[in-house]
């Protein structure tokens, strides 16, 4: 019986599953007819509940009262188990006292032992009692009572040990929330600066949405990771958040930089860095933003960084940009069209920029995978 009970033990994934799986292993030995759980429930009446029960002899359960208190109803084994915490067996139960309220049901199903488990956490809390009946007088003696004991300690392992996976799995998804939560108000807190710069430069902001969306789709078909692509088209929405510290007048001029000019629009990497630096991204967004205007022989700006030195997202951001600004209408030039871009990146590919993104972003187009979202 301990064995069959142990198998159920190891293959439970409920309380409910352990009861049932239980009560049955043990109603499956012959001259054992019944056996249920009973849960103590904290109403006025200190009731206990039928909660998994198994055996050919179940109907001596249908509108059964017992309770764990103290009073007629509770002084049965099942009751005395959850109240003292200690296994209970009574072996003459048609003549037992003990069994005075269930005594007719007893009979009419041949009930005569019985034995009463309580189930128990570490903590010493009785969270239920198992009940097992006999067609045999004198089924239970003191030689069986170390094995019972054995029997409900084993029984109250196997409880904690689902509701510590259970509460193990709650906190997971809690903490899964609680996470999803904290990206959203991330993405939430990119949004509020992508329509910042969109109010201020409708162009910068169209130009950002086009970046990102094609960051995105090299990113795939590169094989990134979902939570990495992410973090790339955040980045790439926001990768010229450092424009806001430019003169309007300056981004929308028709002709010629000054040198002045042209040496204050590329500090906006850097105090694009600045600005999103201050939020904790699980992503290297403020990284990527810094470093989209490198080049991998060192030519870029601000910092003039080369090879390993500049991140993947950034390297992708770096051939987007390119491509979605040689191929757009800007107030300062009409646009160049697709094939330029395309034969542009080529050209310092893989001279200044990553080969591998480049290659991807020319397949992308080429085959028609992939076209730019007006």
């Amino acid at each position: 019986m301990i064995s069959k009970v142990n198998s159920v033990l190891v293959h439970a994934q409920t309380e409910h599953e352990l009861y049932v799986g239980a009560c049955k292993a043990v109603t499956s030995q012959e001259g054992f007819p019944l056996a249920w759980v009973g849960i103590p429930l904290g109403d006025g009446n200190q009731s206990v509940e039928v909660f998994a029960c198994a055996g050919n002899a179940v109907a001596y359960l249908d509108g059964i009262e017992v309770s764990w208190g103290d009073n007629v109803l509770g002084h049965g084994p099942t009751g005395q188990a959850i109240r003292s915490g200690q296994v209970q067996f009574n072996n003459n139960m048609l003549s037992s006292p003990q069994y005075a309220p269930w005594v007719e049901r007893a009979s009419r199903f041949n009930l005569q032992s019985s034995f009463s488990l309580p189930i128990k956490l570490s903590t010493g809390q009785v969270v239920a009692a198992f009940m097992v009946y006999s067609v045999m007088p004198d089924a239970f003696g003191k030689e069986e009572l170390s094995l019972l004991d054995r029997l409900s300690a084993d029984l109250g392992y196997g409880v904690e040990s689902l509701r510590t996976r259970v509460a193990y799995q709650r906190a997971l998804v809690e903490t899964q929330q609680q996470e999803q939560q904290i990206v959203r108000l991330l993405e939430d807190s990119i949004e509020v600066l992508a329509y910042t710069l969109e109010i201020r430069d409708p162009y910068t902001a169209g130009h950002e949405k086009r970046v990102a969306d094609l960051s995105v789709a090299i990113a795939a078909a590169m094989g990134l990771d979902k939570n990495r692509v992410q973090g790339l088209r955040l980045a790439a929405m926001v990768h010229d958040i450092g424009k806001i510290q430019v003169p309007a007048e300056i981004l929308v001029k028709p002709g010629k930089l000054s040198q002045y000019e042209y040496k204050l629009i590329q500090e906006h990497p850097t105090v694009g860095y600045n600005i999103l630096s201050q939020v904790d991204y699980p992503w290297p967004v403020a990284q990527a933003v810094w470093q989209h205007h490198e080049r991998l022989d060192g030519s870029g700006y601000p910092r003039g960084l080369n090879g390993d030195e500049i991140i993947l997202e950034a390297r992708i951001i770096s051939v987007a940009d390119i491509v979605e600004a040689m191929s757009s209408h800007r107030p300062y030039r009409p646009a160049l069209g697709m094939a330029s871009a395309l034969e542009e990146i080529q050209r310092l590919s893989p001279r200044q920029l990553d080969e591998n993104v480049v290659n991807v972003c020319l397949e992308l187009f080429q085959s028609n995978k992939y076209s730019l979202k007006q």
